[in-house]
């Protein structure tokens, strides 16, 4: 079981960047001003998720741009002595601002409904990437042109899974077609993946309607989708090619899928020309799920959804709810 933990020691040289930005994380996690502390999250959970996601980054580069955002955040909170700005005039990390600004100006938007589904299933052999269920739509029709038809394994209706949410790509503009609150927010997530992950909604072909391409879409089962979907399900590299294990925060979650999920799966394509799902974008997810439950940061999960429904995405000085710049501007005021 995946539970909230203390960040573990410091690790990193001493004297070096890294060093002295998870110094800083440590430092957070136990403050004990979490009265006075303005947001969903202690000073103590901040802390823990920015250290972890240090720690669980993808690769060396977002670990480098994490620690040199912490860094950046503390110089410019201490020269200014001022008060602790909002997310959307953060000034710190001119990079990931510019990042935010440039795919807030090319983001386009994605369709509600793609045919991706019917390419995912061809590719994955008409079943659940996780439990192996035989898609539940496509027995049923093959039920009514073959009445002896039998499945292969045992059906279950099945969606597509975003590895990417293609939620991120919708809603983007107001009814007079100018970016809305939902674009500014979604460009700045996507500029969190691009510096964290290192991933590029624009290179990366995940633009607009390539959210929907199927590199980042598995075949799951309802339930399956669901536990994926809140980050309660990851898939971890076995280092065997394109082979995971299956892992959750809670081992009692894999009773609310069935069938019964195998220890570990070997994602296949039954044609070549369909690509698999994008490894790296797997990783990311993983990444972020082991974060949200090391630092606790995901028992605050319905509260944070329930507030920025309210809040309607943005607050209304016009900062952004993303967690990194949201934790970057509060967790800092919290140190000091």
């Amino acid at each position: 079981m995946l539970q909230p933990q203390p960040l573990p020691e410091n690790r990193y040289p001493p004297d070096s960047p890294h060093f002295r930005a998870y110094e800083r994380c440590l430092a957070l996690e136990g403050s004990a001003e979490n009265a006075s502390f303005n947001s969903s999250f202690s000073p103590q959970i901040c802390g823990r998720i920015l250290g972890y996601m240090m720690l669980e980054a993808p690769t060396s580069v977002g670990c480098d741009n994490v620690q040199r955002e912490i860094e950046a955040s503390l110089h410019t909170v201490k020269k200014a002595k001022g008060p602790t700005p909002g997310s959307s005039s953060h000034p710190s990390r001119p990079s990931f601002d510019e990042t935010q600004e440039t795919i807030l100006l090319l983001m386009n938007e994605a369709p509600k409904y793609s045919t991706v589904k019917k390419l995912a299933l061809r590719r994955d052999n008409y079943r659940c990437v996780v439990t192996g269920a035989y898609d539940g739509a496509t027995y049923k029709k093959q039920c009514r042109t073959d009445p002896t038809f039998r499945a292969p394994a045992t059906p279950q209706l099945t969606q597509a899974a975003h590895i990417f949410p293609d939620s991120l790509n919708q809603d983007l503009a107001w009814p007079d077609n100018l970016p809305g609150r939902k674009a500014n927010y979604s460009a700045t997530a996507w500029a969190v993946v691009e510096r964290f992950g290192q991933v590029n909604v624009i290179t990366e072909s995940l633009n607009g309607p390539d959210i929907h391409r199927v590199e980042n879409v598995l075949t799951m089962c309802f339930s399956a989708h669901d536990l994926f979907d809140n980050l309660e399900l990851w898939f971890e590299a076995t280092g065997d090619p394109n082979t995971y294990k299956i892992c959750s925060n809670d081992p009692r979650n894999f009773d609310l899928v069935l069938p019964p999920i195998p220890p570990q799966v070997t994602l296949q394509s039954t044609n070549p020309s369909i690509p698999l799902p994008n490894s790296h974008f797997l990783r990311i997810h993983a990444a972020c799920a082991r974060i949200a439950h090391l630092s606790g940061a995901a028992e605050y999960w319905e509260t944070i959804l329930e507030e920025w429904e309210e809040r309607a995405v943005l607050a209304s000085d016009g900062g952004s709810a993303d967690m990194l710049s949201f934790l970057l501007a509060r967790a800092v005021a919290a140190m000091h």
